[in-house]
């Protein structure tokens, strides 16, 4: 079983991943969306917090707000939306692999 530091990571993760969840259906215009997007990355991200990624949360954020900063200045919505997902993906991979030099034992 995973052994968290303190409440403080679950919390962390829980804002993030709920804070992005709610961007998402702010940006497609969707209060359904947004409710819905918003509890699951609230689940989501407290589990992820609970197992201690929140270096790995972090930089897929960071990926995110990058990807979504080059993706508006294009003006158009839908390459917003691919790019923010797309500099997730890629912040994600690579968090993977900043992540295993810091070992936790």
């Amino acid at each position: 079983m995973p052994n968290s530091k303190s409440k403080s990571e679950i919390y962390l993760g829980m804002g993030l991943m709920g804070m992005t969840g709610l961007a998402m259906g702010w940006v497609v215009h969707s209060p359904l969306l947004m409710t819905i997007a918003g509890l699951l990355g609230l689940v989501i991200g407290g589990f992820v917090g609970w197992l201690g990624g929140r270096l790995f949360m972090v930089i897929v954020c960071l990926g995110v707000l990058i990807g979504a900063f080059f993706g508006y200045r294009t003006g158009d919505r839908d390459i917003l939306i691919i790019a923010a997902g797309s500099g997730g993906a890629i912040a994600g991979f690579m968090g993977a692999q900043i992540q295993m030099f810091f070992d936790r034992r």
